[in-house]
């Protein structure tokens, strides 16, 4: 197989994201499984590479983004804290971060989210309340799991960041209000 690429030992995959039962036949598949697969057939370094790709704002830099917002691979979120973590970055690959983070997000970013909205740059704060937002909005985490942070956010300095709080309590109260189906 001299200059191919070796074929995929999906039963090994399956095995490794439990896609098949132990020794009992049962299978099964998603697109949550199918999304786990392509990225561990990448690879983390590929995901880490594509957040450091998007942050550089290069030609394209959309693309890197949008595959992974499909994928939500765990890899690209913690390259994202840590490039928002690092002395090295500047402010704008900070917020580069952040703002990929809102579209990469799943809940075991939250314990991220206070660093965000104490940060000094207002706008990786409301970056940061952008972030639970889109949980939010994608039902990846209840109310309830970023109330304390959208209270701090509606107490913020920077009426920006008060107003992406507020937004997100507006649109809960209306959704809330609304005749059932």
């Amino acid at each position: 197989m001299d200059g191919q690429a070796r074929p995929t030992d999906w039963t090994a995959l399956a095995v490794q994201l439990r896609s098949v039962g132990a020794g009992d036949g049962f299978e099964r598949g998603s697109d949550t499984l199918a999304r786990a697969a392509i990225v561990q057939l990448l690879g983390d370094d590929a995901m880490r590479d594509a957040v450091d790709f998007y942050v550089t704002h290069r030609p394209g830099s959309e693309l890197a983004r949008s595959v992974l917002w499909l994928l939500h691979p765990w890899s690209a979120m913690q390259r994202c804290h840590e490039i928002f973590a690092s002395d090295d970055a500047d402010v704008d690959e900070r917020r580069s971060a952040v703002e990929l983070l809102r579209v990469v997000a799943d809940r075991r970013v939250l314990p991220w989210i206070p660093l965000y909205l104490a940060d000094p740059d207002p706008s990786i704060r409301g970056l940061g309340i952008g972030v639970v937002d889109q949980l939010l909005f994608a039902d990846l985490i209840e109310f309830e799991d970023g109330a304390e942070m959208i209270a701090h956010a509606c107490a913020d300095e920077d009426p920006h960041v008060r107003e992406a709080a507020n937004r997100i309590l507006a649109d809960r109260e209306e959704t809330n209000s609304a005749p059932a189906p």
